[in-house]
């Protein structure tokens, strides 16, 4: 979900999805982790990495 005004552009405004992902993912051990994936030869941000971490249940 996000709350973007009318005719305002996609990324500008948040959401919560990220938020109730991360949530979740700890209620079960885990983690979710965001970065920033940096182009090395212009130094600007070209996308984003998810990583979600959760625990096996051999480790029970």
């Amino acid at each position: 979900y996000t709350d973007r005004p009318a005719g305002e552009a996609f990324g500008q405004n948040s959401g919560l999805g990220l938020s109730i992902s991360r949530q979740i993912a700890e209620a079960h051990g885990g983690t979710l982790k965001a970065d920033n994936i940096i182009d090395k030869a212009t130094g600007e941000i070209a996308g984003a990495r998810f990583t979600l971490s959760l625990p096996s249940d051999k480790q029970k």
